[in-house]
């Protein structure tokens, strides 16, 4: 047996390509059953090692789907080969029990015998698989058929798995199923001509306690909060719109900006650029250290590897700018505020995470979940830059940079949920990024978008190297993970 094709995602260019080979390939021996198996029993055998010993626990593994073709009966077929592929198939299900899915599949013409494939799926279904034989005849539209089912079934049968973690209220039970989610109105969108949107005001003073401070990273994982004056001279507190104009799945973002007295209307009013407030989507204790602290976090370790990544950019030959005047775009994180106003009544302590307010349009490049801009519709940015290596989409940029902090940190972690705007105001072109996801092997170390061992695998799943990954000398997603499986 011999692998073609490994790290594929089931989708139609994989379908295409089973399509052509019949165009590039013809059989040179007889059809054994049992190597193939051996192969396959190898390659799953080395994945879930791999899995469990970064700490996922069986409930947490992926669903195992084989899809095993044949044109008919196998060349070993021998009272030993069905006692031997009896044992893979066995050895298999009752490791993998219901995260197996066995989909056999005979490419042939009436009457061909596929009575073995069928006895492969009834003992998967016998040992706690889950398994299903299909004749799907000679016609590419009869493949074609057959492909779909085996996807809608492989979808069917996540689902499943998925809806066994949620709870009575058909909620996910994980870390947020215990919360509440706060009451809120999205900010009218558009352009909203003589109307003021509705505000909250705090000023520091009888009512109010007002501080802000700056979280700052002292190395070695090392942080602290630094209380620093206000962003504008003069301010005496902040007004936040009532109604907020983004949500994420923790965090709400609303407008918001420092307010100074003016003596001539004895009122106060805004003062310097309009910035962004964060607060938790959920009712909770919202103080810098209970909630505030993990995402500050987050930010401030991606923007020191930002900026190791950045140098490594300007060390790299073959990624310096064909013209002179320009140069690549650098990836740079938002520092962190956060205001926090204590009720001098109450005593009770809130805060908000403020940024700056970005400039341009608002992008996500890529995500926990393995998401990744323009994967699915084979299209990128426009902006373009001409380096030593060629022309490169400036966004590859901000996608290698997940690649190089894989490889950086040994394959403990990546910097993922990359978004934000391409600023080009400047001189030179820089990426500025917010609300990052850190995923880490042994975590969750990093909030609640640090997705463990699951979150890495998403982001290989679906990376695909261009010629920063290559300019910066790091090994294609499917090579590194070679280098692991040898390792263990």
């Amino acid at each position: 047996a011999k692998v073609v094709l490994q790290m594929e995602p089931f989708d139609w260019i994989l379908f295409d390509r089973l399509c052509r080979r019949p165009n590039t390939t013809r059989p040179s021996f007889h059809g054994n059953y049992n190597e193939s198996l051996k192969c396959v029993e190898s390659m799953i055998f080395d994945e879930y090692t791999k899995l469990a010993e970064d700490g996922v626990e069986h409930k947490d593994m992926p669903t195992f789907s084989i899809v095993f073709l044949s044109d008919g009966r196998p060349s070993d077929c021998t009272r030993a080969d069905t006692e031997q592929r009896t044992t893979l198939l066995q050895n298999l299900t009752q490791l993998l029990s219901s995260k197996l899915l066995f989909y056999a599949m005979g490419v042939g013409a009436n009457g061909a015998d596929f009575g073995v494939l069928s006895s492969m799926v009834k003992i998967v279904n016998e040992n706690g698989g889950e398994g299903q034989f299909v004749h799907a005849g000679l016609s590419a539209v009869a493949l074609s058929s057959t492909f779909s089912d085996i996807s809608n079934t492989l979808t069917t049968h996540r689902t499943t798995l998925l809806s066994s973690t949620k709870g009575a209220n058909n909620l996910p039970t994980d870390n947020a199923a215990g919360k509440t989610k706060k009451d809120f109105t999205m900010r009218e969108t558009g352009k909203i001509v003589g109307k003021t949107m509705p505000v909250e005001t705090y000023i520091h003073g009888k009512e109010y306690t007002i501080k802000r401070f700056r979280f700052e990273n002292k190395g070695a994982q090392r942080f602290s909060w630094r209380d620093v004056k206000f962003a504008n001279h003069g301010a005496i507190g902040f007004e936040k719109e009532i109604h907020p104009f983004g949500k994420g799945s923790e965090r709400l973002a609303f407008r918001f900006s420092e307010v100074m007295f003016d003596k001539k209307t004895k009122i106060a009013k805004k003062t310097g650029k309009t910035m962004v407030a964060k607060t938790s989507i959920h009712i909770e204790k919202e103080t810098k250290e209970d909630f505030h602290e993990d995402f500050c976090r987050v930010q401030s370790v991606s923007q020191d590897l930002a900026e190791k990544f950045n140098d490594a950019v300007r060390k790299a030959p073959s990624l310096a700018a064909a013209d002179k005047a320009t140069r690549p775009p650098e990836l740079q994180f938002m520092l962190c505020h956060v205001y926090s106003y204590t009720n001098n009544v109450t005593k009770e302590e809130k805060a908000l995470l403020v940024e700056k307010k970005l400039p341009g349009k608002f992008t996500k490049y890529n995500s926990n979940n393995g998401y990744v801009k323009g994967a699915k519709e084979g299209v990128t940015d426009t902006r373009t830059i001409e380096l030593e290596c060629g022309k490169v989409p400036l966004e590859d940029f901000v996608q290698a940079f997940s690649h190089w902090v894989y490889v950086h940190s040994n394959h403990n972690l990546i910097v993922c949920d990359l978004q934000g705007v391409l600023n080009e105001e400047g001189r030179y072109p820089i990426f500025q990024l917010t609300d990052p996801a850190i995923c880490t092997r042994k975590g969750p170390r990093y909030g609640k978008t640090d997705m463990k061992i699951n979150g890495i695998r998403n982001f290989c799943r679906t990376h695909r190297c261009g010629l920063v990954c290559k300019g910066l000398g790091l090994k294609c997603i499917p090579s590194l993970l070679k280098d692991r499986r040898t390792m263990h």
